[in-house]
């Protein structure tokens, strides 16, 4: 998939994240605001949960995304995220 707009991989991350929480038993997710962290919210419960949706994110892209160069703490943030990937994609 190329050029995904930042919108697009939120909607993805919404999608992905609804359906695990669902899965999980803890209910909809009622919003994903771009400020949203998703560790400190509890969106997403550890650091294997996060690799999880990494990976997701890459089959979703289409293609290896290299999150090394992405500031660690900006990484678990909704819209620093989106435009990252985003961003990657359009290289």
């Amino acid at each position: 998939m190329s050029d995904l707009t930042p919108t697009d991989v939120r909607m993805f991350l919404k999608n992905y994240l609804g359906q695990r929480r669902e899965a999980s038993g803890r209910g909809a997710l009622e919003d994903l605001p771009e400020d949203c962290d998703l560790l400190v919210s509890g969106i997403i419960d550890d650091s294997i949960g996060f690799l999880d949706l990494l990976l997701a994110v890459q089959e979703f892209a289409g293609r290896e995304i290299d999150f090394d160069i992405l500031d660690p703490e900006e990484m678990s943030i909704v819209g620093r995220l989106c435009t990252f990937v985003s961003q990657q994609m359009s290289q």
